[in-house]
């Protein structure tokens, strides 16, 4: 942990130059980061126009009324970095509504003029003008700029990896995206084309889910005239590692004024995502590349959090609380987790002011009223009131752990509760050293300490409780590790603060040798988790424990002739140091392991969820000579070449790449399957609810007639997308016209019957 260094508000202003000045190299070289995250996302899919266009898209249309925002409600003294960083959230603020009203009244230039509109009122109004133009920035040391650009790397492996697996047209002709990422490029296009209208893929189902992060996708496109998918696939990825560190080191210094907690706060984030003795072979980092609502909904949570934060301490400019139900929507409407895991922390701050700090309790009722009521309005405005298929239960959550996996499956009762436990405890780890800043009763009297730790706590309870056909559960661990990580380095500052240096550096060290312990002792000792060898997990918990309980009795021992009135402290700390720091040793196993797929491997055609550049290109012909309101119908609804009986129907492709609303494509993920199948992964292979409209579109692929040609028609069908690998009739004339054909698929304009 770097030494505290507390940033002053205000300087002499020859001091504040020269310190300006050096801070300025920090923000070169965040710059530099993100130019070279542009630049590899270039070498690997965009051209340099496209990523010229992109960033000015960003900076003129999110960024600038964003950051004029911000500026309207922080208080007088601030961070260039925090003007960014929370400014890129008030942006995706602004953008969602706009490309909303864009999409609906399918006028492009919408989402382009809006932004600068709200840019231009903010800055007409005497009241905000003379806010914007008040605020100030005080300087930053180099260091913390340097620090937040090396730790975003790293999330590079995850995205090299991801570049060359999901690819916007394939170097071998043939791929295997991630299953998800057609799906993302599917909704982006029902924002871009159509708003939030309906569920592209499936004809009559109601678009419940976390579209806000695809409307920024498709804001993008549409100021920009960047492809949407080069959006999903490389830019987005590519801007995110910056993005997501920067969100969070600007949230850090708002809480604690403080370079060097930030840092570690950052470091901590980045490196400290698995805590665990008897699990090495996965890590769990801030944000995925795999997931854009995960990334996204870093900065509007942060964001949240720091006006929160700045209502509670009295820093707030006059009318910010309007913020707080508006970000609250954002960041659920973002991703669904943000929400529910900050209201989990405001119950617990709610509890302690309570105790400690009762003048502050109005403040946090009605905080927690209008976020309550916020999220509410969100469940039912935007998710439709679906829950996306994820159920409380702790017999399902244990099957679907990552511990379940290693074991074989968890068939007892107490397995399965063991389970859920271990995996709720490891998912704590990150925040344990946050617990610590409780012994300062200053600490204790601040809401913002308790927020952070109970939505640490809400986040690992929910990876142990709810289970979801995609195991999307974890994501309120990712969405709570940034807080988490904030409530450690605020932790360990505090104990740190306290000791000498003899014993700091001896209580370092102690927790660092107990992480090493704690993660490699167990496996060395018993081997690796092997199938029905839940007696080995046991021993590896209690090896683990062990070695917990010896980091901090030794840590006492070695202290004790210069910080003996610290010893509890010291003990408890070295215990959870040597947790929170084992997340550095997991990643390091990770980078040892790491194996990065191949961009150039060939992939059958057969495989499940393979595509190809002749399928997309039909699919690409659709959407370049139809109109947006047009139905398109294809022949395939698996991820296999298979009947859609009892498979896999997360297959989005011909949706993604028309951006036309499908008859029927795959409807895994939507609103009924999740209703008619809602334990487990159930609706990932659950059939289709309405077999004769099923019946009507893959039959006319195998048995053409005038009937279904009409019926077709009447719904809405206007073209029909036939891939080859699937059973069809050697034509479909006479009643449609091929416009277009491949060695994948073909693509057919339905002639309007007679």
């Amino acid at each position: 942990m770097p030494a505290t260094q507390t940033i002053p508000a205000d300087r002499r202003p020859a001091a504040a130059v020269a310190a300006a000045a050096r801070g300025a190299g920090g923000y070169w070289l965040l710059l530099i980061a993100t130019a070279l995250y542009l630049t590899y996302a270039g070498v690997d899919g965009l051209s340099g126009s496209e990523v010229v266009r992109a960033v000015l898209g960003v900076a003129v249309t999110q960024l600038l009324p964003g950051v004029l925002l911000w500026r309207c409600v922080r208080p007088r003294d601030g961070w260039l970095l925090e003007d960014l960083a929370m400014g890129f959230a008030m942006g995706i603020a602004i953008v969602v509504p706009t490309q909303t009203i864009a999409g609906y009244s399918h006028q492009r230039w919408i989402a382009l003029v809006l932004p600068l509109l709200i840019a231009a009122l903010l800055l007409a109004v005497p009241v905000t003008r003379r806010r914007i133009m008040s605020a100030r920035w005080s300087p930053l040391p180099w260091w913390l700029g340097g620090g937040i650009a090396a730790l975003s790397a790293t999330t590079f492996p995850m995205l090299v990896a991801y570049f060359r697996v999901n690819q916007p047209r394939w170097a071998t002709g043939v791929g295997q995206p991630h299953v998800d990422t057609y799906l993302h490029l599917a909704l982006s296009s029902e924002l871009l084309e159509r708003g939030p209208a309906a569920w592209p893929t499936v004809i009559g189902e109601a678009l419940g889910y976390q579209w806000f992060a695809h409307a920024w996708i498709a804001q993008v496109t549409a100021s920009t005239g960047v492809p949407l998918d080069e959006v999903l696939m490389r830019f987005l990825p590519a801007i995110m590692p910056i993005v997501s560190v920067s969100c969070l080191a600007a949230l850090c210094l708002r809480l604690t004024r403080s370079a060097g907690i930030t840092l570690g706060a950052v470091a901590l984030a980045s490196l400290a995502g698995v805590t665990s003795p008897v699990r090495t072979a996965a890590v769990n980092l801030m944000i995925t590349p795999q997931s854009p609502t995960l990334g996204l909904g870093i900065p509007t949570l942060m964001a949240l959090i720091a006006i929160l934060a700045m209502r509670w301490r009295g820093e707030a400019l006059r009318g910010a609380i309007v913020m707080v139900p508006i970000l609250t929507v954002i960041a659920t409407g973002t991703k669904g987790s943000t929400a529910p895991v900050v209201i989990a922390g405001l119950g617990l701050a709610l509890l302690a002011t309570l105790i400690w700090h009762r003048r502050l309790v109005p403040h946090l009722v009605v905080d927690l009223l209008m976020m309550g009521v916020a999220l509410v309005a969100t469940l039912a405005i935007v998710f439709h009131g679906s829950a996306s298929g994820l159920m409380l239960g702790v017999t399902e959550s244990a099957k679907q752990t990552r511990l379940a996996g290693d074991l074989g499956g968890a068939p007892t009762y107490f397995q399965q509760r063991a389970l859920s436990a271990i995996t709720i405890l490891t998912g704590l780890g990150p925040a344990l050293l946050g617990f610590a800043a409780l012994w300062r009763r200053e600490d204790r009297r601040d809401p913002v300490i308790w927020v952070l730790l109970g939505a640490s706590i809400a986040g690992a309870a929910a990876t142990g409780l709810f289970s979801h056909p995609g195991k999307s559960q974890g994501y309120f661990l990712l969405t709570a590790l940034p807080l988490a990580a904030i409530a450690t380095a605020i932790g360990a500052d505090r104990v740190l603060r306290t000791l000498s240096v003899r014993g700091r550096a001896l209580l370092l060290g102690f927790a660092g040798l107990g992480a090493v312990a704690f993660v490699l002792l167990p496996t060395l000792v018993l081997g690796p988790l092997r199938t029905h060898t839940f007696r080995r997990l046991e021993e590896s918990v209690l090896i683990g424990l062990a070695i917990l309980v010896a980091a901090g009795v030794i840590a006492v021992i070695a202290t004790r002739d210069t910080d003996r009135r610290y010893g509890a402290r010291i003990g408890l700390s070295a215990a959870a140091g040597a947790v929170v720091l084992s997340g550095p040793v997991v990643y390091g196993q990770y980078l040892s392991n790491v194996q990065e797929p191949s961009a150039h491997q060939h992939i059958k055609l057969s495989a499940a969820g393979a595509s190809s550049n002749a399928q997309i290109a039909a699919a690409v012909y659709i959407r370049d000579h139809s109109g947006v309101e047009d139905l398109v119908m294809t022949n395939r609804h698996c991820t296999r070449q298979s009947a859609p009986y009892h498979c896999d129907t997360r297959r989005w492709l011909v949706t993604a790449f028309s951006q036309r609303q499908a008859l029927i494509e795959g409807w895994t993920a939507t609103n009924t399957a999740t209703r008619l199948a809602p334990h487990g992964r159930d609706s990932v292979t659950v059939d289709y609810w309405h077999p004769q409209l099923l019946q009507l579109n893959d039959g006319f692929y195998t048995h053409p007639t005038a009937a279904a040609a009409r019926q077709l028609w009447d719904k809405g069908v206007r073209w029909v997308y036939e891939e080859n690998t699937m059973k069809h009739a050697k034509t479909l004339a006479p009643y449609a016209t091929l416009r277009f054909r491949d060695s994948g698929a073909s693509a057919w304009q339905l002639n309007r019957p007679s």
